[in-house]
């Protein structure tokens, strides 16, 4: 049995050299003596070896800020970055030693390792001794920088995250805040759904860590698009958008113009599904979809999210990706709820439009039921026949 499953798994990996997703020296060696480890080691081993590992970091960290203040080194700009670049540099050796890597313990011991120096970089960089929007530009290329190069998936979305956000802090400095929703939507729709189409443009040398790094910044950039939604539902509801306003101006927020550009960037993922299925978007079936995206637009600008969410859920269910539709699904219900709890009408009111929505989704569904599923089955009975009658003559 263990050794068909090694054979299977050698045979995969031969086909991923053969793509280019892995080279041959992972392939051959690390690959197949990390399966053959993790076999026999049990996974609430791994978890305590984790924890062990964040704990023994939390203190080497702890120990070594008390010193830093003793010392008086975090008075001084220039001793705190090369502090920071000092962790980083450790994890980064900790994370590509391959006798180390595949280990739970040291690769929680770097990842907490170089989370502190990024966090001792930060602490320097956002002072006030730089001026704005300078030190945001520093960050945001140094955690590109750490996407890049740091080989772990993990680290690596929090890194896009924290870069994400420093272009979504700097759109908001130049009063330019409807770009958010639009801007991460279409990096959603190109990581997730244009992925293997770019991969395959790149060199086989170097495919292997751009399907990472784009594995990365998928996640990253829906899940930064989710939370951008939340932070304008709560924006929205906790007082208006004056509590962005930090520059002595004014600040205003088209909800049209972000909703317009969000539903621009939602029809463009449209259009890349529909042509993975070779669905024309003339058709009868791409017209409707049109139509329903244009409809969730302009609902979006009264509820806010529900664009974003429908979004998210149909590129995971196009890419198979489950925890992603885990997280479209409770956040459209979390935004449903917040929605309907904030409204400010009375409960008969709520409930009369909380029965009218029940009502609209039954018909949905009944008229789904009828008129397309019944199509397909009909036509499948129909294919069923045709085949029944080619075996018999």
């Amino acid at each position: 049995m263990t050794n068909d499953m090694n054979d299977e798994q050698r045979r995969s990996l031969l086909l991923l050299q053969q793509h280019g997703f892995i080279n041959e020296q992972n392939g051959n060696d690390s690959l197949l003596n990390q399966t053959e480890s993790e076999e026999h080691t049990p996974w609430f081993i791994n978890i305590l070896f984790g924890l062990s590992g964040i704990f023994a970091s939390l203190l080497f960290i702890g120990f070594l800020t008390l010193i830093l203040f003793e010392t008086e080194i975090f008075d001084s700009i220039i001793g705190v970055l090369v502090t920071g670049g000092i962790l980083s540099a450790i994890g980064w050796s900790l994370f590509y030693n391959a006798h180390l890597r595949h280990s739970p313990f040291w690769n929680s011991l770097a990842f907490a390792i170089t989370a502190a120096g990024q966090a001792y970089i930060a602490f320097a960089l956002l002072t006030n001794e730089i001026e704005q929007p300078v030190n945001v530009v520093i960050l945001l290329f140094i955690q590109l920088f750490m996407t890049i190069v740091m080989p772990n998936f993990i680290y690596r979305l929090l890194s896009a995250m924290v870069a994400l956000g420093c272009v979504i802090y700097l759109l908001n400095f130049y009063y330019l805040p409807e770009l958010s929703l639009g801007l991460l939507a279409l990096m959603t729709a190109v990581a997730n759904l244009q992925r293997y189409s770019i991969l395959q443009r790149i060199s086989v040398k170097w495919r292997s860590v751009a399907f990472d790094i784009s594995k990365a910044l998928s996640y990253a950039s829906a899940l930064m698009l989710l939370s951008i939604s939340v932070y304008f539902i709560a924006t929205e509801y906790g007082g208006g958008f004056d509590s962005l306003d930090s520059y002595g101006d004014t600040f205003s927020y088209n909800y049209y113009l972000a909703q317009g550009l969000l539903t621009l960037a939602s029809l463009y993922a449209v259009l890349l599904i529909l042509k993975r299925y070779q669905v024309k978007l003339l058709s009868a079936a791409g017209f409707i979809i049109v139509f329903a995206i244009a409809i969730l637009g302009i609902m979006s600008i009264y509820v806010s999210g529900l664009l974003t969410t429908s979004l998210i859920i149909v590129i995971a269910v196009a890419n198979s990706q489950r925890v992603l539709l885990g997280l479209g699904i409770a956040a459209l219900v979390g935004y449903i709820f917040w929605y309907y709890y904030q409204l400010d009408t009375s409960l008969l009111v709520k409930s009369a439009s909380m029965l009218s929505i029940g009502i609209g989704l039954l018909l949905m569904r009944w008229l789904l039921i009828k008129r397309y599923f019944a199509i397909s089955k009909e036509s499948g009975e129909a294919l069923t026949v045709a085949n029944e009658k080619e075996r018999l003559s």
